[in-house]
């Protein structure tokens, strides 16, 4: 009996990157979902949970950003693939709670050697502290003077509480919640500009669309 793939979640804003990469890794073998944000990736978890995510960091509503360090929280059994492309280089960036990370535009043969240890009965991975991941935070106003207001909610007393941070994005800080003095680590983020859609080499998307 052949050996089951990981069932597979793809989430990514960008509806040619997420229906090509069904196709290819339905083809593959695997049993694969598709949500469009974090929002929608966090219904069809509850749903039907995946084995492997792979998600895009930049989308509107919930980014993958903020989806994945809920992810690593909630459910850290899940193995993540954080993907990008604002960010080069095959090392999981700083603060994302991912397990590996993969650059758009590169071709997928090194996104199949990912998914391939992913389907190792221990996949190596990085980042399994669910205490060391930073919650993700878009800032609700920003001033000129580049101050940030950002509503922090506490994990372990579940009480939030606004605060005026240096809106330096991408950096991690440390805080106190104001209630029950737990250490928080928290990042803020803005949207970035619009990456380009995973790009396929023209042999990789004839195969897909067969």
């Amino acid at each position: 009996m052949a050996e089951r793939k990981p069932k597979l979640l793809i989430v990514d804003d960008e509806p040619t990157t997420r229906d090509l990469l069904t196709q290819v890794f339905t083809r593959r073998g695997h049993d694969v979902l598709s949500a469009k944000d974090g929002f929608a990736a966090l219904e069809q978890i509850k749903a039907e949970s995946p084995d492997v995510i792979l998600s895009d960091l930049n989308m509107p509503g919930m980014s993958g950003f903020e989806l994945l360090s809920v992810v690593r929280r909630r459910i850290p059994g899940i193995y993540v693939i954080a993907t990008s492309g604002a960010f080069a280089g095959d090392g999981v960036p700083n603060g994302i709670a991912a397990d590996a990370y993969y650059a758009k535009a590169t071709g997928l043969t090194y996104l199949f050697d990912l998914m391939q240890n992913a389907s190792l009965p221990n996949p190596a991975s990085r980042n399994r502290s669910s205490s060391a991941t930073p919650i993700w935070i878009s800032p609700t106003d920003r001033d000129a003077s580049l101050k940030a207001q950002v509503l922090i909610s506490c994990s372990d007393c579940l009480r939030a509480f606004s605060l005026s941070v240096e809106a330096a994005d991408f950096v991690i800080h440390e805080t106190l919640c104001v209630y029950c003095g737990t250490q928080i680590h928290y990042a803020t983020v803005q949207p970035m500009n619009p990456a380009s859609p995973l790009q396929f080499s023209s042999q990789e998307r004839a195969r897909a669309e067969q």
